[in-house]
């Protein structure tokens, strides 16, 4: 970036176990938690900053003992923007990191509000000013920067957080993440707490929810509950859950039969909804209107023969 200002932070992260005791760290279990490091850093300045600012991070000598993993984080800077940074926004390198771990004048930071609310949804969140929001989940209230909050909403944020804190610690003999920054006290969170750093499922928005007449025939049906029937319209296949117990307990009591070919008008529901990252449809088919067996003989235009006009006779002398 050629009209820029660079900010640079250190800070420590650490694994501790029975399988650390020399020192050393498997790579299967370093490697990954290394890059998901550099993934919390990048998604937190992205979320925070977007593309105003760029972002690397550099691993320097670890120490003996537990595996103590020393980070430097250079951030740099649009010069247009650091006034902004310089201020009590500031979420230059340093403040980035306060945010991550403890924002400054011991507020929360993320890994310390994912600790204390269990990685849940907090029931209230509410906007006390420009900068700070009052967060309410049970008996526990917290006073938080808005950009912590910021992050604690970020799904890639939290994803990667879960591969930092939550992922090692699944390995064997492994048991305790520890974070720490210059003197200030460290975060610690063990194996047995970790789980509530595993990302939380995504939500999911309503786009479409109508309801359709279609008609359908079978391509695999199912007896067992809450089993889907694959149904062809035609154009393509879908899954579908039946809804219409009158129709089921027709089907279970074989008053109803099926055979190739037959098809069935149903009035299905269609859901469309969008999560974070994806689209997804389901069907259910609320009411089965018919069931049209399949054709059992061809059919054919056949033309009748024209009856006379005038007298009947018993002889078809006048009929071309």
């Amino acid at each position: 970036m050629a009209d820029a200002e660079m900010s640079k932070a250190q800070f420590t992260i650490a694994y501790d176990g029975e399988a650390l005791r020399d020192g050393t760290m498997d790579v299967r279990a370093l490697a990954p938690a290394l890059l998901a490091v550099g993934q919390l850093i990048d998604a937190a300045n992205s979320a925070l900053n977007g593309k105003d600012t760029n972002i690397a991070v550099k691993v320097r000598a670890t120490h003996p003992g537990c595996f103590n993993i020393d980070l430097d984080i250079i951030q740099t800077v649009a010069r247009q923007i650091v006034g902004f940074l310089k201020g009590d926004e500031a979420t230059a390198a340093s403040n980035l990191l306060a945010l991550l771990g403890g924002a400054s004048g011991g507020a929360t930071g993320l890994f310390l509000l994912i600790k204390k609310l269990r990685g849940q949804k907090p029931e209230k969140v509410e906007r006390l000013d420009a900068d700070t929001v009052r967060i309410t989940h049970g008996s526990t209230t917290l006073i938080v920067p808005l950009k912590v909050m910021q992050l604690y909403r970020d799904l890639a944020v939290r994803d990667a957080a879960e591969k930092v804190v939550y992922e090692p610690l699944l390995s064997e003999g492994i048991d305790t993440f520890i974070a720490f920054k210059g003197h200030a006290d460290p975060f610690i969170i063990n194996d047995e707490e970790a789980f509530v750093f595993k990302k939380p499922e995504d939500e999911e928005h309503v786009l479409l929810d109508d309801v359709r007449r279609s008609a359908f025939s079978i391509v695999a049906l199912a007896f067992k509950h809450d089993n889907k029937w694959r149904l062809y319209d035609g154009n393509s296949q879908i899954s579908a859950t039946i809804n219409d117990l009158e129709f089921l307990s027709k089907v279970n009591n074989n008053e109803v039969s099926f055979s190739k070919g037959d098809v069935l008008i149903c009035d299905v529901r269609v859901r469309q909804m969008q999560s974070a990252d994806t689209l997804r449809t389901e069907y259910t088919v609320e009411k089965v209107v018919d069931h049209k067996p399949a054709a059992r003989q061809l059919r054919l235009n056949i033309e009748e023969p024209t009856p006379p006009v005038g007298p009947q006779t018993d002889r078809y002398e006048n009929w071309e």
